[in-house]
């Protein structure tokens, strides 16, 4: 069975029978609002009859927690990447839907292997539910040039987090950000869960969601990135742990 509505939010629940076992899977979608998004338009999308189909390919494609639709020519996008915008875009057809959870990292303690030009570039614009579009990536978290620049949240519990979304820096230099791992500790010196990694590089306002790897628990979430060439800063305008 599943039910979708065409508003703002957006409920599914499927009803999944294998031949192991019989489950049921809720998943509910959001419309986001409070920002633009943007897809990548070298992708080619597929024809649906309508968001309830979008929204179901969705749900039966392992790890996809986002899709864009188009409520004009009921075309429906998986795949792709995609980018923040700053250009107002509430006239485009494309819609962008994400999954409902609940973002644990605003305005938590963040620590990083260091910081690059204080206070412009300090650890709590990590988490201080704001992408901003400035200059020299301003506003945005940034180590300075280390081996292995990290940036560590502490949850101030223990979650089992779904996924971390991490908002590249938008103005330019995106591509330094690549071979990023997501790891899960019970304490901040110790991760003992990897939850996945992004290989990149990425690209400039790029949006990059990181979905766990099963199980994955942990009070606090450490963002490396083990990119051994030059230019090795890790810059984030803002980072979300969904669970």
């Amino acid at each position: 069975m599943l039910f979708c509505s065409d508003k703002s939010f957006l409920f599914c629940f499927l009803c999944l029978s294998t031949s192991f076992s019989d489950s049921s899977v809720s998943v509910y979608f959001k419309r986001k609002t409070n920002l633009y998004f943007r897809r990548e338009i070298a992708v080619i999308p597929d024809y649906v009859l309508s968001l309830t189909e979008c929204a179901m390919k969705c749900v039966c494609k392992n790890k996809c927690v986002s899709f864009f639709y188009n409520h004009l020519d009921f075309c429906c996008q998986l795949g792709g990447k995609t980018y923040v915008s700053f250009a107002d875009s509430s006239t485009d057809p494309w819609k962008y839907y994400e999954r409902q959870m609940t973002n644990v990292a605003s305005f938590k303690l963040v620590s990083m292997s260091s910081e690059w030009n204080p206070p412009h570039h300090s650890p709590s614009y990590a988490v201080d539910d704001q992408v901003l579009n400035t200059l020299n990536g301003a506003k945005c978290a940034c180590t300075q040039n280390d081996f292995t620049p990290w940036m560590v949240i502490d949850l101030e519990n223990t979650f089992d987090v779904n996924y971390v979304t991490l908002f590249n820096r938008i103005d330019t230099l995106g591509e330094r950000l690549q071979q990023v791992t997501v790891y899960l500790g019970e304490d901040s010196g110790s991760f003992s869960v990897t939850c996945g990694t992004f290989t990149g590089p990425g690209e400039n306002a790029e949006v990059i969601h990181i979905v766990c790897n099963k199980p994955a628990t942990g009070r606090f979430v450490k963002i490396q990135m083990n990119n051994f060439q030059r230019n090795r800063y890790l810059t984030l305008c803002e980072i979300r742990i969904l669970v």
